[in-house]
């Protein structure tokens, strides 16, 4: 390091200094605040971006309360979903969506929503929960083969006692009882203390089968 002897070396030290790196330390001050304002206008712009699918969401909801036979509702949600598709709001409107064309057993479309909202959540419960419910959708549909592929996917810990009933829910729907009755057992093992009354009188039904 260099040894300032007076203060007028000092002065010329600092001014060669200013001359030779002057124009990139304003150009970094520059460049950063930029950025700081760069980075609070993207903010800016997600929050209203959120602020709007919030209310298009509700507006949403309240349509369905009003009129949830309309055959132009789950058009509507579904023009939600592809409107917001990276908001959350999205996820809760497949489900909502998924939910409504089960109830008008429009498995199909059903299907299509709940599939949209494992591929494209990101909470593994949320995935979870689609692919449950996915599952059920598809067992409905008598497509076992593809119910027993999404089952066969991974879920959180607290979600293995559903997973398990739900295999064996598919097994005892193609006929296959031995093996619901062994998803069964998995899936009454996994419960721990949990009681589930409805598990149980589907093990009482299947007593005289020998698990697989």
């Amino acid at each position: 390091m260099e040894i300032y002897n007076s203060e007028e070396q000092q002065v010329e030290a600092i001014k060669r200094f200013w001359k030779e790196n002057g124009t990139a330390i304003i150009a970094g001050v520059v460049l950063g605040l930029g950025g700081l304002y760069g980075w609070r206008y993207i903010q800016d712009q997600q929050l209203e971006s959120t602020m709007a699918a919030s209310s298009a969401y509700t507006e949403l909801l309240e349509q369905q309360q009003k009129a949830s036979d309309s055959p132009e509702l789950l058009a509507q949600f579904q023009t939600f979903v592809d409107d917001n598709s990276d908001s959350s709001y999205a996820l809760l409107a497949a489900f909502v969506a998924a939910k409504d064309a089960v109830a008008k057993e429009d498995y199909a479309t059903a299907a299509k929503q709940l599939s949209w909202v494992a591929t494209n959540a990101t909470q593994p419960e949320i995935k979870a929960l689609a692919q449950l419910r996915l599952a059920r959708v598809q067992n409905e549909q008598k497509d076992y083969t593809a119910a027993l592929a999404t089952l066969a996917l991974a879920v959180p810990e607290a979600f293995k006692a559903q997973q398990q009933e739900l295999i064996g829910d598919v097994f005892w729907s193609s006929g296959e009882l031995a093996k619901a009755k062994s998803a069964y057992l998995a899936a009454a093992a996994a419960n721990k203390d949990a009681q589930n009354p409805i598990l149980k009188v589907k093990l009482d039904e299947l007593a005289h089968v020998t698990a697989a």
